[in-house]
């Protein structure tokens, strides 16, 4: 009994160190260990590749998916995700989320901070977004691109009316799952990603289509940041509300870049395609944005052009003075001056023009017999006699 013991003990003690073990956090240039310590009390993290660590949250309902508890704000960045989730702040703004088939939803991290990283779609008076997958490379020059080809399944999806999208909580007003899936084929993908000044700008659905569908008016929210880890909220000051936000400079990320990570390994190999997943170390850093805002060329202040000239160069100078062309003006000449006259003349076609065409006079017919005197018929009257014709035989 006492070996039995003992020999589930050992099998036991070997299997936890066989799912949880300590290795230093790769995936390219990102620093999962700065995410590391915050993310684990809401969730576990898995090795689902050799250097590859993913993050899965836990103790979520059933049907959850990612920008789902929360609310939409306009902001300078655009479409801007408030999350009334603890770990909002972090997986809302950074990385990429998949949903795996063993797995369930899990997120990839990244260092290059955004509003919200979706896609959207609208039609029928309701707007649409889903979570993007990490085959969406983020580029400075081009935005956001696919390294394969992604069609978002429905469940990552959610659609709302227009009059709700701006709810306080927007996950009560997220219809069902046959009503997104006949929303997706009649609705049409809109939305991109653009670098201005230096920050992220998450253009999305046209704010003036919402505010005319769901006859309501936007606000715009303003965002401050704030040095309180963890922090996301939304306050409202003098009468405007206000994103309080912690977003962590590139030196502060890397100072826990070297922490090792308590992660279990995957029990399964997961569905995520990681050959067609971008190189973390060709992906543009937070730092490398921030300073092409600040390098960016200033536009310089044009002089004021006077509207009546279009184009200076159109204007001649003093020293070079072209006069301006005489029109010659033509006499109108009728069609029948230009038509040639035919002659022949001991065989040979002379061809002559005349002045003017003149009309040939013919002379009126002379008429030598007098018409006949009118005879009377028998009623007494005066009238022309009738010719007779002739009978046909």
């Amino acid at each position: 009994m006492k070996k039995l013991m003992f020999l589930i003990l050992i099998c036991l003690t070997a299997r936890q160190l066989s799912q949880s073990h300590s290795s230093p956090p790769t995936n390219g240039n990102t620093s999962v260990g700065f995410f590391y310590s915050t993310l684990t009390p809401y969730g576990e993290w898995i090795e689902i590749e050799a250097g590859y660590h993913a993050w899965r949250p836990l103790r979520v309902a059933r049907g959850w998916r990612p920008y789902f508890h929360g609310r939409w704000a306009w902001t300078d960045h655009g479409w801007y995700w408030v999350s009334s989730e603890p770990f909002g702040w972090a997986v809302y703004h950074y990385g990429r989320w998949f949903n795996d088939d063993f797995y369930g939803w899990i997120w990839i991290p990244d260092d290059v901070w955004g509003p919200a990283w979706v896609e959207w779609r609208y039609g029928d008076d309701y707007v649409g977004w889903a979570p993007l997958p990490p085959y969406a490379h983020f580029s400075i020059s081009v935005g956001i691109r696919f390294t394969t080809r992604w069609a978002a399944p429905w469940s990552y999806w959610s659609f709302t009316h227009c009059r709700s999208f701006g709810a306080p909580e927007v996950s009560r007003h997220i219809v069902d799952g046959p009503h997104t899936r006949r929303l997706i084929r009649t609705s049409r993908s809109t939305g991109s990603y653009e670098i201005e000044r230096g920050r992220v700008i998450n253009r999305g659905v046209d704010r003036g289509y919402i505010e005319r569908r769901g006859n309501m008016r936007i606000n715009p929210t303003d965002i401050s940041e704030t040095r309180e880890r963890s922090v996301e909220r939304l306050l409202r000051d003098s009468g405007r509300d206000r994103i309080e936000v912690y977003r962590p400079g590139r030196t502060e990320m890397d100072q826990q870049k070297e922490t090792r990570i308590e992660s279990r390994r995957a029990e399964r190999r997961t569905t995520l395609d990681f050959g067609r997943i971008e190189q973390r170390d060709r992906e543009p850093r937070q730092d490398q944005i921030e300073r092409r805002g600040e390098n960016e060329p200033r536009r310089e202040k044009r002089e004021p052009v006077d509207p009546r000239i279009r184009d200076r160069r159109e204007q001649p100078t003093p020293e070079k003075r072209q006069e301006p062309r005489r029109e010659e003006r033509r006499e109108s000449r009728s069609r029948n001056e230009f038509r040639p006259d035919m002659r022949r003349d001991q065989g040979e076609i002379k061809r002559e023009n005349p002045k003017k065409f003149e009309r040939p006079q013919f002379p009126t017919p002379r008429l030598d017999r007098q018409p006949s005197p009118p005879t009377q018929n028998r009623r007494g009257t005066n009238q022309p006699r009738r010719e007779e014709r002739p009978r046909n035989r």
